[in-house]
């Protein structure tokens, strides 16, 4: 498929046909993520494949679980606010949870950038470390360039994909579940998102994008 081709048929895919992926496919799509640049070459992900079908709706148990919670608390102080996270719960972070044949995890290690330890060592403000670390945060970069890279391979494969971070605020117990049912832990990462695979139904909308004039400006 022409790489154009693959860019414009990037979505956010919600919906999928019944058949499952390839592992050797699973394989392709983490190869290309890692070929992303990084900082420093510090190549700082990890991708965790999960096909089995049971950690699947553990994971998304614990996200509805923790959603709950939160709304729980959210009810005393603004009903509708607290119903409105529960259905975007519902809709939005876990509907794979019974429908992708397949959720691919991204872990990531803390990244320290350039400028950082020298402000340290000159004992800048807070605010400017936060900045370089937090606003800026060449980490989280890398991560996306890799995340990136993964969701158009897929696409060139006929997958489609949703790359969630939505479930962020269950990022405890989703690391919890990988532990104590498959083992998984590798020190100093830490989960950043999961992206939901499989083959895509067709016509599935997307909104609109901004237009060139709003995200482009040329300085001759």
């Amino acid at each position: 498929m022409e790489l154009q081709t693959i860019i414009e048929k990037r979505q956010s895919i919600r919906r999928y046909q019944e058949g499952g992926i390839p592992d050797a496919d699973l394989e392709d799509i983490i190869k290309a993520a890692a070929t992303a640049p990084s900082g420093k070459n510090t190549q700082n992900w990890h991708f965790v494949a999960i096909k089995n079908r049971n950690i699947i709706q553990k994971i998304a148990d614990v996200i509805s679980e923790k959603n709950e919670s939160i709304c729980l608390e959210m009810d005393k102080v603004d009903k509708e606010k607290a119903d409105r996270f529960r259905k975007f719960c519902k809709n939005f972070t876990v509907f794979w949870r019974d429908t992708a044949p397949a959720i691919i995890i991204t872990m990531a290690t803390v990244y320290v950038p350039s400028g950082y330890n020298e402000y340290k060592l000159i004992g800048a403000e807070q605010e400017l470390l936060l900045d370089l670390m937090g606003f800026r945060n060449p980490g989280m970069q890398s991560i996306g360039a890799a995340c990136e890279n993964l969701t158009l391979k897929a696409i060139d494969l006929g997958y489609g994909t949703c790359w969630l971070t939505s479930a962020n605020y269950a990022a405890a117990e989703i690391e919890k579940v990988l532990k104590e049912e498959t083992g998984f832990e590798k020190d100093g990462y830490f989960f950043v998102n999961l992206f939901a695979i499989g083959i895509p139904q067709e016509n599935q909308k997307s909104p609109e994008k901004k237009s060139l004039k709003e995200v482009y400006t040329l300085i001759k």
